[in-house]
């Protein structure tokens, strides 16, 4: 199937599995079928009728993602489709590979709204939506969320009701104790408790859970209390710093008598910290080492906090429903429960590749290397000023700095690798110079450009990349190139 087919219309089937079977061959095994819509699915006598639309026509890989706009698209194609196909016996299935959600970056910071959106959809047309789930290319949190956000599951036997759904409401708004009630109610058999009231509730754990240790995700009492959707950020740390809300609106870093760059790195460093916050001291000593008493450098602080809390939406007249949180001599960052971050889903496809690549599915990790690839906009926190980031006694952003780059430089290699062996040269030495341009002695990089090469059967370009590489060591390093390296060309050249 084309890697960009998204949406699939069945009318009048005789099997949606089976149907599925047929469709996705190579995928068949590996995919989750979960179900949003009417019971049961239609099985009528007639064989299936097939509309495609990719992902891109549908809105899906819109930056950014829109999903009222992604449903009036999905109406108008319900009503063109309906028109088109005469009297209709039976119901309508929409069928949605989600693989859309490794497509951009909106996607899949966006993808936990999108059960509610299928439920909703399906409510108002009538229809049965089924989402399909790789689980060998999306990752972890992705089927996650699709095992909690859809009530049913089809299988070869049938259609079943899914004991880990949770209602919209609750995965959106609900405490982990209502989802507890939730869950053991459907294992009982019993009715659901009375919603457990905000106030009721044990305040939020010190040190939470941090996930890459840079993510505080402790639920937020303030915010459950208030209702309706809940806000959530999406975190961008590659490139500049970036920070974007529910509507798709950023948050404006620049604040009447604040310093942009200090406000930014004082975020960045709360992020980095974590559940476990930072010290006043330790953040004064960070922004203003300069400072000639830690008064001063204080009285700076907390001018900075107030302006961060102003950029973030917040006020200094409520701290306590601030993400920018004081207790005792320790500022903590409390991000809205939920919030995306884009340096954990790097990872996260990072090790995805890698077991793809170790088990031989090159065409399952250079999806997840693609992916990678489109993450990296840029070195982590790029913005935050050399003064700030190549801090040698707390060492909180070079070193990252420094390891993601690399991993970025691997992403190039292995996706360049795969490309050699599918035999597409071009792309496989556009991966390399991606590589190169930004560290210019990544043996790696000029190790797979110069197999490229080799498979071209381009004996000089191999000598031209080769003093590439010995003319970028002596002008960044000053060391002549390593034994390997040398081997390897030499060998090249002779073969």
């Amino acid at each position: 199937m084309d890697a960009t087919s998204i949406a699939h219309f069945f009318d009048d089937q005789r099997g949606l599995y089976g149907a599925v079977a047929l469709l996705l061959p190579k995928l068949h095994a590996n995919v989750a079928l979960l179900v949003a819509g009417p019971d049961p699915l239609p099985m009528p006598e007639d064989a299936a009728r097939l509309m495609v639309r990719s992902a891109e026509q549908l809105g899906f890989l819109t930056a950014p993602i829109s999903f009222s706009r992604i449903r009036s698209n999905l109406k108008d194609w319900a009503l063109s489709a309906a028109a088109g196909s005469g009297k209709r016996r039976g119901a309508t299935v929409l069928m949605v590979d989600m693989g859309w959600a490794m497509r951009t970056t909106s996607a899949a910071a966006n993808l936990p709204l999108w059960p509610a959106t299928a439920m909703e959809f399906a409510r108002e047309t009538g229809m049965t939506i089924v989402s399909l789930y790789n689980r060998k290319t999306l990752l972890d949190e992705h089927l996650m969320l699709g095992l909690r956000g859809h009530p049913k599951v089809l299988t070869a036997s049938g259609l079943r009701a899914n004991p880990h759904w949770l209602p919209a409401e609750i995965a959106a708004r609900g405490t982990l104790r209502q989802q507890f009630d939730h869950w053991l109610a459907g294992l009982s058999n019993a009715p659901p408790p009375a919603s457990v009231q905000p106030a009721a509730l044990p305040p939020p754990a010190q040190g939470g859970i941090s996930f890459p240790d840079w993510l505080d995700r402790t639920p937020d009492p303030a915010a459950i209390a208030e209702g309706g959707e809940r806000e959530r950020w999406k975190i961008r740390c590659f490139g500049r710093l970036r920070i974007y809300r529910n509507d798709g609106t950023m948050v404006n870093w620049t604040v009447k008598g604040g310093a942009t760059r200090k406000t930014k790195t004082l975020f960045a460093y709360l992020l980095h910290k974590g559940g476990q916050g930072a010290g006043i001291d330790e953040l004064a000593d960070l922004l203003w080492p300069e400072a000639e008493t830690l008064e001063q450098s204080r009285n700076r602080l907390y001018h900075t906090v107030r302006s961060l809390r102003l950029a973030l939406g917040g006020s200094d007249a409520e701290p306590d429903r601030s993400p920018i949180r004081r207790e005792d001599s320790r500022y903590l960052l409390v991000p809205p429960e939920g919030s995306w971050i884009d340096i954990a889903t790097f990872e996260q496809l990072c090790r995805q590749s890698d077991g793809h690549i170790r088990a031989g599915e090159d065409d399952e990790a250079l999806i997840c290397l693609e992916a990678a690839d489109r993450l990296y906009t840029g070195d982590l926190f790029e913005d935050v000023p050399a003064d700030y980031a190549d801090d040698g006694e707390r060492d909180w952003c070079f070193s990252r700095r420094f390891w993601f780059r690399q991993m970025f430089v691997r992403v190039q290699r292995d996706a360049a690798r795969i490309q050699r062996n599918k035999g597409d040269f071009k792309a496989a030495l556009f991966h390399c110079q991606k590589a190169l341009s930004l560290d210019p002695v990544s043996e790696m990089a000029h190790e797979e450009a110069m197999r490229v090469l080799h498979a071209q059967g381009r004996r000089e370009a191999i000598d031209r990349q080769y003093q590439l590489y010995i003319a970028a060591l002596g002008r960044l390093e000053g060391r002549p190139a390593t034994p390997a390296l040398k081997g390897l060309y030499e060998r090249l050249r002779s073969a």
